[in-house]
C-alpha cells in the first residue's frame, strides 16, 4: 500500500470518527481548511520543481556526453525517468488530495494514477537492486565484468525491469476503485476495496516483500558480500611494475567511489520509504490501530519522506559523482567559469611540477 491508498483509507476513517465525535451534525457546518491544505501541496510542489529539474539534468547529461554511457549510469538513468514519471503522474493528484474533500478525477484515473505509482516504485525498486548487483559483479569479476557490463546489456535489462514492473502491478486494476463516503456532505474516495480481511492483508504484505524487504535485503547481501573485497588490488604488480601498481591503485580507487554512491542512494531509498511502508503494515495488521490526528500526522509525515526520494538522487549525483560534476561544468560552463578556470591553473601547474620531478630524476639517473 502506498501514499494514494494510504492516504484515502486513513483519511476515510479519520473523517468518520472525527465526524460522529466532535462535529455534530455536518450538514449545519462549513468543511474546516486544516493548515496541511496548504502547507503539504507546497511543500509538493518544492519536491516537484527540485526533481524534474534534478532528475532531467542527469538524463540530459548521460545522453549527451559519450564517456557518461556507462553500464552505471544507464541505470542511473533509468532511475531518473521512474522519479521523472512518479514526480509527474502521481505527485499531483495526490497533492490534491489535501486541500480537496475527495477524489474528483474520475474512475480511469483512480485506477491509473495508483498503476503507474506502483509501477515507478516497483522500477525503483528493482533498478537499485540492479545496480547493486553490478557493483558487487564488477567488485568480485573485475576483468571479466568488462565483457558484459556494456551499456547495451544496461538497456536490456532496464527495459525488462519496465516490463516486469507492468506486470507485477496489474492487481492494482482489480482493487483500486471509487468508493462512496461522507466528508460534509457526499463525497468520493479511491481506495483499495478487497474482497475480505484476508484479501487485504495478502496484498499488502505482498507489496511490502516485493517492493521494499526484498530488495533491500538482496542490495545487502551484495554490499556486504563487496566489503570482503574491498581493498584487494585487482591486478597484482609483478616485477617491481609501479605503472602497474598505479592504475591498479586507481581501479580499485574509482571502483570504491561509484560503490559508495551507490550506497547511499540505496539507504535514502530505505530511510525515505520505510516509514510509509511500516505505517501500511501496522495499520492492517495491528488489531487496535485506530484512525486519529495522531495517526494522520503520521502517515502525513511519511508521505512526504517518501516522495522526497525522487528529488535527491540527482544531490547525491552532483556531490559524489565526480563524472557527474566534470560533465556538468561542460555543459553549463557559464556556471562554473571561475571554477574551471582554477581547476586549469591548478593542473598545468601540477603539469609542471610532475615534469620538473621527472627531469630530475632524469638528471640523477645519469650521473
Amino acid at each position: 500500500m502506498f501514499p494514494t491508498e494510504v492516504w484515502n483509507s486513513t483519511e476515510s476513517a479519520f473523517n468518520g470518527s472525527l465526524e460522529n465525535e466532535t462535529l455534530g451534525e455536518p450538514e449545519e457546518e462549513e468543511q474546516p481548511f486544516l493548515t496541511d491544505a496548504w502547507l503539504v501541496p507546497l511543500f509538493f510542489s518544492l519536491i516537484m520543481l527540485v526533481g524534474l529539474v534534478g532528475n532531467s539534468l542527469v538524463i540530459y547529461v548521460i545522453s549527451k556526453h559519450r564517456q557518461m554511457r556507462t553500464a552505471t549510469n544507464f541505470y542511473i538513468a533509468n532511475l531518473a525517468a521512474t522519479d521523472i514519471i512518479f514526480l509527474v503522474c502521481c505527485v499531483p493528484f495526490t497533492a490534491t488530495l489535501y486541500p480537496l474533500p475527495g477524489w474528483i478525477f474520475g474512475d480511469f484515473m483512480c485506477k491509473f494514477v495508483a498503476f503507474l505509482q506502483q509501477v515507478t516504485v516497483q522500477a525503483t525498486c528493482i533498478t537499485l537492486t540492479a545496480m547493486s548487483g553490478d557493483r558487487c559483479y564488477a567488485t568480485v569479476y573485475p576483468l571479466k565484468s568488462l565483457r558484459h557490463r556494456t551499456p547495451r546489456t544496461a538497456m536490456i535489462v532496464s527495459v525488462c525491469i519496465w516490463i516486469g514492473s507492468f506486470i507485477l502491478s496489474t492487481p492494482i486494476f482489480m482493487y483500486q476503485r471509487i468508493e462512496d463516503g461522507y466528508w460534509y456532505g457526499p463525497q468520493q474516495y479511491c481506495m483499495e476495496r478487497f474482497p475480505s480481511k484476508t484479501h487485504e492483508k495478502a496484498f499488502i504484505l505482498y507489496q511490502f516483500i516485493a517492493v521494499y524487504l526484498l530488495p533491500v535485503l538482496t542490495i545487502s547481501f551484495c554490499y556486504s558480500f563487496m566489503l570482503k573485497r574491498v581493498g584487494h588490488p585487482t591486478v597484482e604488480p609483478a616485477d617491481n611494475n609501479y605503472q602497474v601498481h598505479f592504475l591498479s591503485e586507481r581501479t580499485i580507487t574509482i571502483r570504491s567511489k561509484i560503490s559508495k554512491m551507490v550506497v547511499v542512494i540505496v539507504l535514502l531509498f530505505t530511510v525515505c520509504w520505510g516509514p510509509i511502508q511500516i505505517f501500511a503494515l501496522f495499520q492492517s495488521f495491528y488489531p487496535y490501530f485506530n484512525a486519529n490526528y495522531t495517526t494522520y500526522k503520521i502517515k502525513t509525515w511519511a508521505n512526504c519522506m517518501s516522495y522526497t526520494n525522487s528529488s535527491i538522487n540527482p544531490i547525491v549525483y552532483g556531490f559524489m559523482g565526480a563524472s557527474f560534476r566534470k560533465s556538468f561544468r561542460k555543459t553549463f560552463p557559464f556556471l562554473f567559469r571561475h571554477k574551471v578556470r582554477d581547476s586549469s591553473m591548478a593542473s598545468r601547474t601540477a603539469n609542471a611540477e610532475i615534469k620538473l620531478v621527472a627531469t630530475e630524476e632524469s638528471n640523477n639517473d645519469r650521473k
